[in-house]
């Protein structure tokens, strides 16, 4: 069992840490790998490139690369193919935490210009994220040490692949919940326009993450 975090642990801010220049912008116009919502506006945030380093605050991510392959390592099937975007993360918690988290930690994803994450179709669950070592894959991530990440799109069948992709990124705060006087990590937010639910229920903004960085790597291709 992990020690609790001192009480009055201060608010992490989060440092950016670029490593290469930014690659070009994202192309803009209709894959047809992926279905999904119009390009967003460009946000105000640190353009990164391929090897950047971002300090999230919770977590610390290396933006690795990404690549198109086949399933394989209990990440898909081998007769579909899928974008898998390559993170070098380590834990800055002193405690164990989900891969899955990542989920909240990179809060868009587009591909050739097209939103991929999050997803237009109710159905879609969302990419898989999973801790990959030794050719296994595990779920959690253990505090200090770097592990390799890998968030996985399954593409359509027959598609080609993107050219490039984009990721925004955002980052957590050391937040004081006053109700039980406790800690946690939480995301950075702002105020954004309301969402048809928040309209439905008579609100005029929605709580959205603070995108810290944009990061745009070309994508690769792997036969096998």
């Amino acid at each position: 069992m992990t020690s609790a975090a001192p009480t009055d642990a201060p608010r992490r801010r989060p440092i950016l840490v670029p490593v290469l220049a930014v690659l070009a912008a994202a192309t803009v116009g209709v894959s047809a790998a992926f279905g999904g919502l119009e390009d967003a506006p460009e946000p105000k945030a640190d353009q990164l490139g391929k090897g950047a380093t971002l300090d999230q605050g919770k977590m610390k991510t290396v933006f690795e690369d990404a690549v198109v392959r086949p399933g394989k390592n209990g990440l898909g099937v081998p007769d579909k193919r899928y974008l898998q975007l390559i993170l070098k993360v380590t834990n800055q918690t002193d405690r164990t935490i989900l891969a899955q988290g990542m989920n909240s930690a990179l809060v868009a994803v587009r591909a050739d210009g097209k939103t991929i994450k999050p997803s237009s179709d109710p159905a879609d669950f969302g990419p898989r994220i999973v801790v990959l070592a030794g050719g296994k894959t595990y779920g959690q991530l253990h505090p200090n040490v770097p592990e390799t990440v890998v968030m996985a799109f399954e593409l359509r069948s027959g598609a080609p692949a993107p050219k490039t992709v984009s990721i925004d990124a955002g980052t957590f705060e050391w937040y004081k919940w006053f109700s039980n006087q406790t800690h946690d990590w939480v995301p950075v937010e702002e105020l954004g326009p309301p969402t048809p639910e928040d309209l439905k229920r008579g609100k005029k903004s929605s709580s959205m993450p603070v995108v810290a960085a944009r990061i745009t790597m070309p994508v690769r291709v792997e036969d096998a």
